[in-house]
């Protein structure tokens, strides 16, 4: 199964390394991400549970989700850039 994202951010964190800020574009947004998927090339972390980011008014956003590699290497600045569409692999 695979679901398309937009990429809109990129942050790193310096004990917890990059966290993959991403607008779901599809219309489903209740899926489980469980251990073994790929955001693109890279694996992530699986999330059990996932409070859903507020926008600026207060109202809950169930559309973004935020994805961490594995992997705690730096991902290079061009990795994923605002805007990029990537698909989540979930086998």
């Amino acid at each position: 199964m695979t679901y398309e994202f937009e990429v809109i951010e990129v942050k790193w964190h310096h004990n917890r390394g990059n966290f993959i800020f991403a607008r779901h574009l599809g219309n489903r947004n209740d899926f489980n991400i469980p251990e073994g998927c790929l955001f693109g090339d890279i694996p992530i972390y699986n999330y059990t549970e996932m409070r859903p980011l507020h926008d600026e008014h207060g109202v809950p956003q169930f559309d973004i989700f935020v994805f961490r590699p594995l992997s705690m290497k730096w991902l290079a600045n061009n990795h994923f850039v605002e805007g990029q569409q990537v698909k989540l692999i979930i086998e």
